[in-house]
């Protein structure tokens, strides 16, 4: 950071700039993660990230609260009376089971395990970030399939699984081409760690996503 950042910074920002990297513990995009809960108060519809907050590197919570005012617009068309706070309950927790298998498991989950792989600096994350970026260079669907997920025109759950998957099969390949053929035993030891990791990553952000809601 001090050789490359430093110098491209305006010259009243790098004094400050430099005594931070020297004082302070840096970090990685720090951020928190903050799933949907179902609340309910009269009269209140929270929607975008007053609802449910993930990582901003996807850039994606106005996609987000664009698709939730989608939903709402066709839900409330079909509601006779707005003062039947009943009817608007049940529309309520409808709208909750939807998000959460449609665009918000897509956006919250991607946001999330992108994350982990660019601020992770562990040996298994790095070989999975590289495979991402490389998974990226293949063209055709390997980046149509992401750009349709982050860009939240095509938050389908399984494109997203398959993809994450499909990049962690091809850091596994590249782990298996990075020792030679005398030292199958080390990149098949690093194939596997790297895939476990990617495990690791993703299905705590599922479960996140699919575990049941608690309605009061």
């Amino acid at each position: 950071m001090l050789e490359k950042i430093l110098p491209q910074l305006p010259a009243h920002l790098r004094d400050s700039f430099r005594a931070a990297l020297y004082s302070e513990r840096v970090r990685s995009m720090p951020n928190s993660f903050l799933p949907a809960s179902h609340a309910e108060k009269t009269g209140v519809i929270l929607l975008g990230d007053a609802l449910n907050m993930r990582h901003p590197l996807t850039g994606s919570g106005m996609s987000v609260a664009l698709n939730d005012v989608l939903y709402w617009r066709n839900a409330l068309r079909s509601l006779a009376d707005l003062t039947d706070h009943a009817a608007v309950l049940a529309a309520l927790r409808k709208f909750h089971i939807r998000r959460k298998n449609s665009h918000s498991f897509a956006v919250n989950v991607l946001a999330q395990a992108l994350y982990a792989l660019f601020a992770g600096d562990d040996e298994e994350l790095m070989c999975l970030r590289k495979a991402c970026f490389a998974y990226f260079k293949l063209g055709g669907i390997c980046v149509s399939g992401p750009m349709g997920l982050l860009s939240v025109l095509s938050p389908r759950p399984i494109t997203l699984i398959c993809h994450f998957f499909a990049v962690a099969m091809y850091a596994v390949w590249c782990c298996l081409l990075s020792e030679p053929v005398w030292a199958v035993h080390r990149s098949l030891r690093k194939a596997y760690f790297t895939f476990k990791k990617a495990c690791c990553v993703l299905f705590p952000l599922i479960w996140s996503e699919l575990k049941p809601i608690s309605f009061f």
